[in-house]
């Protein structure tokens, strides 16, 4: 895959489809537009474009700062290169946010990326304050000779698949849903940290991970699995501020990896979520954290008794 950042000087000469969107998580609705798209660009002979941001619109907007990406822009760049997408157009979205929704199609999107045919959702919106539409896009088709392909909405237990759907259900611990959005596992990916070695001195040595992503998941008690040296594992991890014997001021994801004695500082980790088990809870005491923790590791290796195949 082609990555363009710079579309000043840009003039496509082959006959192109394209598509647009943030593509936050690239879940299955965003699978659909870039299956959609590749099609039609086979159709008529040219290549398949994806054009996307390098900021989030709600953010610059809005001024949403708080905000939290599924996952950072890198990892989504990732996915799209793997799903076969021959170029994909990278925006600043502060430079290109004061285009009429107009001056975008026939600016951008025709003059530079020479399109053709534009794949799009139904609700599908773009240009400055959200203004264009599918209505704008079939009207200009006709003056600036493209054609408009609407892509059905993709739909899970009841919702339709979107980015702000599965960031609400990632904070409500709803790892179910989010799997069957996303069409694969949750994980995160992280370096592991020194910590305090609490953990270490109840009998449960935990690896703290240091994550760069911002979607964190809904805080409590979870059963993972752990990517690691080729090698998988399951565990119990932790979300949160661990009040009966730390009381973190931030967040942290505290895991404690079953059968397992290696010292992995620096080292990096990808830990899969299965189960949102309970929330975290401040316990009276030292010896009722562990007799807890007992409990849900017990819970965790019953029905976990082997990790589950992980999938790339």
């Amino acid at each position: 895959m082609k990555i363009i950042k710079d579309i000043r000087n840009l003039k496509l000469k082959s006959k192109n489809a394209v598509t647009v969107g943030v593509f936050d998580g690239v879940h299955t609705g965003h699978l659909a537009l870039i299956n959609a798209v590749k099609k039609q660009a086979e159709a008529i002979h040219g290549k398949s474009i994806l054009v996307t941001f390098s900021g989030h619109p709600d953010r610059y907007f809005s001024k949403n700062t708080g905000l939290k990406l599924i996952k950072k822009h890198s990892h989504n760049i990732e996915i799209i290169e793997k799903h076969g997408i021959d170029i994909c157009v990278l925006l600043d979205i502060s430079k290109v946010s004061s285009l009429k929704a107009e001056a975008f199609v026939e600016k951008i999107l025709c003059e530079k990326l020479n399109m053709k045919c534009i794949v799009a959702g139904s609700d599908f919106v773009f240009g400055h304050k959200g203004r264009g539409n599918i209505a704008l896009l079939k009207k200009m088709s006709e003056e600036l000779g493209f054609s408009v392909k609407v892509v059905p909405d993709k739909m899970a237990d009841g919702y339709k698949v979107s980015s702000t759907i599965i960031r609400e259900k990632l904070a409500q611990g709803d790892i179910k849903l989010v799997r069957k959005m996303l069409g694969r596992p949750y994980t995160i990916e992280g370096e592991v940290i020194e910590g305090r070695h609490i953990g270490r001195d109840i009998g449960f040595p935990t690896a703290n991970i240091k994550i760069k992503y911002e979607e964190i998941p809904a805080r409590g008690v979870w059963a993972v699995a752990v990517d690691y040296n080729k090698n998988r594992y399951i565990g119990a991890a932790n979300i949160g501020f661990a009040p009966t014997l730390k009381q973190e001021k931030a967040a942290l994801i505290e895991i404690f990896i079953f059968d397992f004695d290696s010292v992995i500082y620096g080292k990096k980790l990808k830990v899969e979520f299965l189960e949102r088990i309970r929330d975290e809870k401040k316990f009276k005491n030292k010896d009722a954290l562990i007799a807890r923790i007992n409990q849900d590791i017990n819970y965790i290796r019953r029905k976990y008794k082997k990790a589950p195949k992980g999938r790339k």
